[in-house]
């Protein structure tokens, strides 16, 4: 058996076991449409190591135009995938017009005028071209690289490298020169593809991998209601935060609140405009705080936000403008300002720690809230240890 044969099987067997793997992902983990796109990428290079081993056996050029037209297929499908995962939008058209000439161009190739040069470069050439489109999908926008993706992304960058190398070598090829120049571009070939290919498929398992685990910690910290953190969630934020800002002498202002008479909504209008409530509320919430800050639904109505770098002064302005926003809400068939919440303020203490000290003064301001009439803020003193209404309180000016 030849070590093209031998090198063949083993691209063929490591297609078809990624091929399976990532099918199996797809059905049991979310059926994500980037992992079935990639599936299918392997699935048709089973098909390609088929016909380029019936082609290298038989001396059969129709046998290896299938085998290019499959490359061109799966090469294809990659950054499809990769731009599926990343939300971005598929330009179809592109993608065939640019395979369609590629098929054109093997086509020829494989034809009594190809030549050597023209089969050794289009389709290692198109390769390049989508395996790099890939990679710059897989770059993420305006966030940092998590491990697998980086991972993923310079494998990418090496395949997409390789095939460069490729076309080099292939460029190279001279028909009527016997065997020497393809020699050595089979032996590149034979060092480089195994290599690259099974780097490429195990690092794309790992940033599958990757991204189920995070879908993971999406469904065990956030409400899927709202979208806020969940109770869980704030308490591991939360306390980062607090640690943080205690061992950089950081300012951290903390807020109780909850939505006022929120089971009479209920009651009256039914669990559907009650869940529609509560996301109106949070639009409302984090639209007036920053993204550093930090904003939570701990159940029912209650929620909970930590505003970083800001005293108790500060959140209490924040919070007046979410109460004073919700007064502007119209949901489904409750009239406009329906809707209304209670605040408790305060700031993280010398004393503090951790998040349940704020969490208590927080909670007892949000409490004398709700004593004083609702629909307000107040805000922990902690000049006299206890609850006073906040400067914006809208009946402080007739007390």
């Amino acid at each position: 058996m030849s070590a093209t044969i031998v090198i063949l099987s083993l691209l063929f067997f490591t297609s078809t076991i990624m091929c399976l793997t990532m099918t199996l992902a797809w059905q049991h983990f979310g059926r994500e449409r980037y992992v079935l796109f990639w599936a299918m990428s392997y699935g048709v290079s089973v098909l390609q190591w088929v016909f380029n081993t019936l082609g290298v056996t038989l001396k059969s050029p129709p046998m290896m135009f299938l085998a290019a037209a499959c490359i061109i297929v799966s090469s294809s499908l990659v950054p499809i995938g990769a731009r599926q995962r990343a939300r971005q939008p598929i330009r179809w058209g592109q993608f065939m017009l640019g395979g369609g000439i590629a098929m054109i161009g093997c086509a020829i190739a494989y034809s009594p005028i190809g030549t050597r040069a023209m089969q050794g470069t289009i389709a290692s050439g198109y390769t390049a071209v989508m395996i790099a489109a890939a990679a710059a999908a897989i770059w993420p926008r305006g966030r940092a690289f998590k491990a697998p993706e980086r991972a993923y992304f310079w494998v990418l960058v090496l395949f997409a490298l390789f095939q460069i190398v490729l076309v080099g070598v292939g460029s190279t090829l001279r028909d009527g020169t016997g065997e020497s120049g393809l020699a050595v571009y089979r032996a590149v070939l034979a060092i480089g593809l195994p290599a690259v290919y099974l780097a490429a498929g195990v690092t794309a398992i790992v940033l599958i991998a990757g991204d189920l685990s995070a879908q993971l910690r999406m469904l065990v910290s956030f409400d899927q209601l709202t979208g806020l953190l969940n109770r869980r969630g704030m308490e591991e934020a939360g306390a980062r935060a607090v640690a943080h800002a205690l061992r950089q002498d950081r300012r951290l202002a903390a807020v109780i609140c909850d939505m006022d008479r929120f089971k009479a909504v209920n009651d009256s209008h039914g669990h559907m405009t009650g869940d529609a409530a509560l996301r109106a509320f949070s639009r409302v919430l984090l639209g007036a705080i920053r993204k550093e800050d930090i904003a939570a639904r701990l159940g029912g109505d209650e929620f909970c936000v930590l505003l970083v770098d800001a005293s108790e002064h500060d959140a209490a302005d924040v919070m007046e403008r979410v109460r004073a926003g919700l007064e502007q809400l119209a949901i489904d068939r409750m009239l406009t300002g329906s809707i209304s919440a209670s605040f408790g303020v305060t700031a993280l203490q010398s004393g503090d720690r951790g998040l349940d000290d704020l969490i208590h003064r927080a909670d007892h301001a949000l409490y004398m809230s709700k004593q004083r009439g609702r629909n307000r803020v107040t805000v922990w003193n902690s000049a006299i240890g206890a609850p006073s209404a906040a400067p914006l309180d809208p009946l402080a000016a007739v007390a």
